[in-house]
């Protein structure tokens, strides 16, 4: 099924007026979208980066949001996935570290983690 703009209705949106065929209020593009491509996790806004660095952002209904801001969000969204990625790693190994000096419970992790990276050397 085709998703085409309503006459007289600005591209990206739908008319809110009820179908004629069975009196139902059309689904937008967005609804459509989260229906069929199980993409039920796609927010309703999104933050735009707009400047060098990533800052200021603008925040951005996704209804709205142009190819390039969709881009835009995604790439920065990708950058934080990836730091959060390396935090956790970060936090794994040195829980790993400290288990295998034999610290459990309300021991000092870094400690206990620090003295199994100081008798390796």
């Amino acid at each position: 099924m085709a998703l085409t703009a309503d006459a007289g209705v600005a591209p990206g949106t739908h008319s809110t007026a009820p179908n004629q065929e069975n009196g139902m209020t059309p689904r937008t593009p967005l609804d459509h979208l989260r229906e069929k491509l199980w993409l039920k996790m796609l927010p309703d806004s999104i933050e735009v980066p707009t400047g060098p660095g990533g800052s200021p952002v603008i925040t951005k209904p996704i209804a709205q949001a142009t190819v390039d801001d969709v881009a835009f969000a995604a790439e920065a969204l990708f950058r934080q996935s990836v730091a959060l990625h390396r935090k956790a790693d970060a936090l794994r190994q040195i829980h790993d570290l400290a288990r295998r000096a034999g610290a459990v419970g309300t021991v000092n992790a870094t400690a206990a983690a620090a003295r199994i990276v100081d008798s390796a050397e």
